[in-house]
């Protein structure tokens, strides 16, 4: 597999995330891995480090080369993702509070996308027209907006059915100078006629649809035989689930088509992660010790 870069960008919490690459088939490339592995490894159990040659065997045991790894490692480090300290021989790398935010989004995401919606029948509705100053904090919004299960209807309007990314959005807003340009507000459609043909053009649920069915095909009958091999299903089944939310606004069942996959696919990401979990958290712990002591 090649690691060859590309200009694929990840979304997060707090600002624009770690520029991300794809290798030349297409797969994930060492720096997309590491993202993954930093979050369900190093923060999602609530750490705040790991050492570098942990991260470099976590990610051998992924197919990447040590080389790209380290790649990897140094221009997290170098963009201010990561932070770098020898201690003697070896390298802690300390997650910076940006990637720290930026994963706990990722972590509290995936919850919500484990979980139906619930449906008042009322939306979510931003109107946000800040000036053309002002177009890159709005970039980073947008992005995070669409992170949330936001879609967009046009000239600066954005509904979602899941309120769950409300408060972390009027943060960014507040944080990027943006709030005197935004108005919040909750709205209902009465007509249901008028409600369907609203979401078709707030998202294009064929493409997600399409998303969550490539999940289940590529999920439902795998296994793992050894820790090893949990740990690199888990890593990669977290990334997949990752990529389907991240497309996903996890519209409640009322809004969706009798036969909608979502429901399938996060049944077997909840029911897979648990069946590997404790394998692979045995083959992470094997990997993530103190390389000083021996």
């Amino acid at each position: 597999m090649s690691y060859m870069e590309d200009g694929e960008e990840t979304r997060g919490a707090g600002r624009t995330a770690p520029r991300t690459r794809r290798t030349a088939d297409g797969g994930p490339s060492a720096r997309t891995l590491l993202l993954t592995v930093l979050g369900e490894y190093v923060r999602w159990p609530g750490h705040d480090g790991v050492w570098s040659p942990t991260a470099v065997a976590a990610l051998g045991a992924l197919g990447v080369p040590e080389a790209a790894t380290r790649r990897a490692i140094t221009r997290l480090t170098q963009e201010g993702w990561l932070s770098a300290r020898a201690q003697g021989r070896y390298t802690r790398l300390t997650l910076a509070p940006s990637l720290y935010r930026l994963l706990t989004g990722w972590t509290e995401r995936l919850s919500r996308a484990t979980r139906e919606t619930p449906w008042s029948g009322q939306w979510q509705q931003l109107l946000l027209r800040p000036p053309a100053a002002l177009r890159e904090a709005r970039a980073v919004v947008e992005e995070q907006l669409a992170f949330e299960g936001f879609g967009d209807l046009g000239r600066g309007v954005w509904i979602a059915a899941d309120p769950g990314g409300v408060d972390a959005l009027r943060a960014l807003i507040d944080e990027r100078g943006l709030t005197g340009h935004a108005t919040w507000m909750t709205s209902t459609v009465c007509d249901a006629a008028r409600e369907r043909a609203l979401v078709d053009q707030a998202w294009d649920l064929g493409a997600v649809r399409a998303d969550l069915e490539a999940f289940v095909n590529r999920f439902t009958d795998a296994r793992a035989g050894t820790d090893e091999e949990a740990f690199e299903l888990r890593t990669r089944l977290v990334h997949a689930w990752r990529l389907t939310f991240e497309r996903d606004p996890r519209l409640p069942a009322a809004l969706l088509p009798a036969d909608w996959p979502g429901p399938a696919a996060s049944d077997l990401f909840v029911a897979t992660w648990r069946r590997i979990h404790e394998p692979a958290q045995r083959w992470w712990a094997h990997l993530d010790r103190d390389p000083r002591t021996g």
